[in-house]
């Protein structure tokens, strides 16, 4: 319990200490480094939680495609920090405006009333008893949570409640995957070929012309 209880400590830490970095770094390069440690302390918070499938997401979506992709992008602009310097003083009241707005939804967000999950009743419980179709004596909720991991109860969602909808999705990808191949595809291209055999079989009385 103490172990715990120390991660989730550390990794809040450094979680927000470096979207704090992401906000006040001058370098953008540096913005997008801290913005990889962000989601990789959220994805090691998860992992605490028992959110296995959350956390490799955050990992391979957020680390492994957003992050590398803005970082590529900034490398390839070239961006002047004397430029970012001259203009950033313009964006600070968009900056107040959407911070203002942020804090109003955590105050809007925390006024309501939480419940503990202890308190549930006994037809709740008959209910995640039939859900699950499982039979355990002095079933609470707490069972529930821990009864399925995380990945088997998302897997048994998509393949078993959401299956036509997941296999949609899946074709449209395929299809937007198959179009940008095609679009990017030339249709009429010259291959130039070396035939080497025809080459050396080639006869020099033939091939070479004398002008007089």
């Amino acid at each position: 319990m103490f172990i715990s209880h120390f991660l989730f400590y550390l990794f809040s830490s450094f979680c927000l200490a470096s979207a704090f970095f992401v906000v006040s770094s001058k370098n953008p390069i540096f913005c997008v480094l801290f913005l990889i440690a962000t989601f990789f302390n959220s994805a090691c918070l998860l992992l605490i939680f028992n959110f296995e499938f959350l956390a490799i997401s955050f990992l391979v979506v957020y680390v492994g495609a957003i992050a590398v992709l803005f970082l590529f992008i900034l490398l390839m602009l070239n961006i002047k920090l004397a430029e970012l310097q001259e203009t950033g003083n313009n964006h600070v009241p968009v900056a107040l405006f959407f911070s203002f707005i942020f804090i109003c939804e955590l105050f809007f967000l925390f006024r309501v009333d939480f419940d503990l999950l202890h308190n549930d009743d006994q037809s709740t419980n008959f209910f995640l008893l039939d859900t699950l179709q499982v039979s355990i004596p002095n079933f609470t909720f707490d069972n529930a949570l821990f009864f399925y991991s995380n990945i088997k109860s998302i897997s048994v969602a998509l393949f078993d409640n959401f299956l036509y909808p997941f296999l949609l999705c899946g074709l449209i990808l395929l299809l937007a995957m198959v179009s940008a191949i095609v679009l990017t595809l030339k249709k009429h291209f010259i291959s130039k070929n070396q035939n080497v055999y025809n080459q050396i079989l080639k006869d020099h009385n033939k091939a070479l012309v004398f002008f007089a």
